[in-house]
């Protein structure tokens, strides 16, 4: 099975985020119930952020059930754009993530890939803060390739959250430390997993595509989710890949697809190869 290299995001739980999302924010019921599912079936790392405002959510999950020392939290430092003082910022982001997850951090990732050049300015300090805060490793989230090779020739062995899915494989080839790879968005936001509508502010050229998409699998008789998930669970780039549900039912079709081998799709490859891939990047959607 794939549960051991699945990780579970929240944003869902403290944002209304998703291109396919017409629900809105995760409720709290709704939220301790994905939670509790997801560990009751072996999944033991989650994703967070301070921005995504689910941390204080999933410390009270950790809390309540007493898996301090027991589930493996990553969460983020904010972007650093315009400060002044960044050590003061970082010492501050850290102290406030582990005050709401009362629990370590596993991983520290820089959500603005540029403010990841602060490892190379300032290795000492860093350094310092994985010991003082008992913080594992740190990462970036990245979302081009060069940002990787940017930070080449780093002290620190660092983890990278790159997006990679059946329409964006750019990162495939790139050389990441093996151990540390996540894949993110493996279902660009629900639009290679949801058949449903899109949301109204989505471009016609999104949303040609995301039509003939799943019409193309459906025809095909193969399942949307399967079709996505089998291509990154069974990746030689990815170690683990981070996935982001709104209900139970999501969560349960997700740890029921078939991801034996990867599903191949002519007519589907076809359609991405056609695609305009600046498309790709969710940064641009709205």
């Amino acid at each position: 099975m794939f549960f051991d290299k699945l990780v579970l995001g929240t944003v869902q739980f403290g944002m209304d985020y998703g291109i396919a999302n017409r629900s809105g924010q995760v409720s709290k019921e709704e939220s301790d119930a994905i939670l509790s599912l997801a560990w009751e079936r072996g999944i033991r790392r989650f994703d967070t952020a301070p921005g995504y405002q689910s941390e204080d959510l999933l410390g009270r999950f950790i809390a309540q059930n007493n898996l301090q020392n027991s589930a493996k939290v990553l969460t983020k430092i904010p972007s650093l754009a315009g400060t002044t003082d960044y050590r003061r910022a970082v010492r501050k982001t850290i102290s406030r993530s582990l005050k709401k997850l009362g629990c370590p951090i596993d991983g520290l990732f820089f959500h603005r890939p540029a403010d990841a050049a602060l490892l190379k300015v300032d290795p000492i300090f860093f350094s310092s803060l994985l010991e003082e805060f008992s913080i594992s490793f740190f990462g970036v989230s990245v979302y081009e390739p060069s940002e990787i090779e940017n930070l080449g020739n780093s002290e620190f062995d660092l983890a990278f959250q790159f997006p990679l899915n059946v329409v964006d494989k750019r990162f495939a080839s790139v050389d990441m430390p093996i151990g540390k790879r996540y894949a993110r968005s493996i279902f660009l936001q629900g639009l290679l997993s949801a058949p449903t509508d899109l949301r109204s502010n989505v471009g016609p050229g999104l949303s040609q595509f995301h039509k003939l998409y799943h019409q193309t699998l459906m025809r095909q008789k193969i399942s949307p989710l399967d079709y996505a998930i089998s291509f990154v669970a069974n990746s030689s780039c990815t170690d683990f890949f981070l996935v982001g549900v709104d209900s139970i039912l999501q969560l349960n079709q997700i740890l029921s697809a078939d991801t034996n081998e990867r599903i191949s799709c002519y007519d589907v490859e076809r359609l991405i190869n056609e695609l305009d891939h600046s498309f790709i990047d969710p940064r641009t959607w709205n």
